[in-house]
């Protein structure tokens, strides 16, 4: 796509964003809304880390809002060559440093007055290009305040948490967040002090101290903490969530499953889907599918090929056209036994529609925060199966905090079986304990609609950022 040139007097915003397509839709969201709502111009950058386009990425691109220019900078050579045993974050890391003298070199093409440098969570290396331009940086954080809290508090936590985390006896308790277990921190915590990845984790950390500010994907009515000051710190930080996609592709409303979605009770069918990148062990999804079998609900199941991936996201960064999509991995007999109750969908399901559909009455999800922000905006309660990143604390809030999910339980062998899988989805669409969850998803989604209504706080946080933008642009 070819970049606009608009008129010098309208300040454009840089967005750069790592290839995490999580953090894209929420970005390309809130670029819509710098355009739309407060008349500045707006270029997404895309980090590629695959030879070609995903089918997530195709469909996310789209439905790209109008008026923003999206553009998928090409993954190198050295990123993809990257060994297949390369871990997730190394991938990012790669491709993000790659992009920067790109992103510097388009920057620099682009008419003034340049306003602001803003930058996903996993994209702070941006720094440099920020200082190169004289720009601000922004992070745009696409995960709930309690991550970044927790990662600003890292400092104190380290004095304050003898050994290592994933040994601490008591949860660790920051500022009006919901209190974290020790077996819910994020991965590189638990990995060790003396690990690598704990040394990237602190490395993000410290970055984060020496931006401009903070756009979190949040609102105050799920995390009011949210305006809180972390001590010795004066970053601002603006909640501007709930960012979803607001405009399925094309593509979305001639897909099977909203026919058959169609012919099915108001409320009576269990979605299931762990996002663009989660994915089960062979094991899991066995169990898994005999659970949905089990539960005698209908059921619309985005499935993925089973990976032994231990961090339980082997396909972060998306399913390639043309990707083997065979279900031999299934159960035997289960698409049989299931044919008239359920409904398989093999690597990508069109989310927003299916979730906006009334016959949806449950969510089976990773708690990716996109997700989650999905169920509470369309008044779908929530299964908890957290699997990667910051999902375990995600799970944690949005039972403990928030009352809109149930959080499955694992077997002393760390599996979710069958039996809990049926359990669960009984739990919310047949007792009590689902219509009290029911009942706290729309107060939740009322609360999300008010923070973009005229007088909402995150409708005020994003007319405050655009009017610091448009004051300080500069031009280059």
């Amino acid at each position: 796509m070819e970049l606009v040139q608009e008129a010098a007097s309208r300040p454009r915003v840089i967005l750069f964003c790592s290839p995490c397509m999580g953090h894209l839709i929420p970005m390309l969201e809130f670029a819509r809304r710098l355009v739309a709502d407060h008349g500045l111009v707006a270029t997404v950058l895309f980090a590629s880390a695959t030879p070609s386009p995903s089918e997530e990425y195709l469909a996310v691109a789209a439905a790209a809002p109008e008026g923003v220019d999206l553009v998928a900078l090409p993954a190198d050579e050295a990123t993809l060559a990257l060994p297949s045993s390369a871990l997730v974050r190394d991938r990012i890391a790669h491709a993000v440093a790659c992009s920067l003298p790109r992103v510097l070199q388009i920057a620099r093409s682009l008419a003034p007055p340049l306003a602001a440098l803003v930058a996903d969570a996993s994209s702070t290396a941006a720094l440099g290009v920020a200082a190169e331009l004289g720009l601000p940086l922004y992070v745009f954080f696409p995960t709930p305040w309690t991550l970044l809290s927790l990662l600003l508090h890292l400092p104190e936590l380290e004095a304050a948490v003898p050994g290592e985390y994933r040994d601490a006896a008591e949860p660790i308790r920051l500022p009006g967040c919901v209190p974290i277990a020790a077996s819910d921190l994020p991965s590189p915590m638990l990995a060790g002090r003396s690990s690598a990845a704990y040394a990237r984790f602190r490395h993000a950390a410290n970055a984060f101290r020496k931006v401009g500010g903070f756009l979190v994907n949040t609102f105050q009515d799920i995390e009011p903490a949210v305006l809180g000051r972390v001590d010795g710190l004066r970053l601002p930080v603006h909640a501007v969530g709930p960012l979803v996609l607001t405009r399925p592709a094309t593509v979305a409303r001639d897909h099977g499953c909203l026919r058959w979605l169609d012919q099915q009770p108001r409320g009576s069918v269990v979605y299931l889907s762990f996002g663009s990148g989660g994915t089960l062990t062979w094991q899991q999804t066995a169990e898994l599918a005999l659970g949905l079998e089990m539960s005698r609900h209908r059921f619309v199941w985005v499935v993925k090929r089973p990976s032994e991936d231990p961090l339980g996201c082997g396909t972060f960064f998306g399913n390639q056209e043309g990707a083997d999509a065979a279900l031999d991995f299934l159960p035997e007999g289960f698409l049989e036994r299931t044919t008239s109750m359920g409904l398989v969908i093999e690597s990508w399901a069109p989310q927003t529609a299916i979730m906006s559909h009334p016959s949806i009455g449950c969510f089976v999800t990773h708690c990716g925060w996109n997700s989650v922000l999905e169920g509470i905006l369309n008044n779908v309660p929530l299964v908890a199966w957290p699997l990667y990143a910051e999902q375990r604390i995600n799970a944690a809030m949005l039972e403990q905090q928030v009352g809109v999910a149930t959080r499955v339980k694992l077997s002393e062998g760390g599996l979710v079986c069958k039996e809990e899988v049926a359990r669960v989805i009984k739990c919310v669409m047949e007792t009590s304990d689902g219509e009290i969850l029911r009942k706290r998803i729309c107060e939740m989604k009322d609360r999300a609609v008010h923070a973009f209504s005229v007088e909402g706080s995150s409708t005020q946080a994003i007319a405050q950022i655009a009017k610091i933008w448009k004051s300080c642009s500069c031009a280059n």
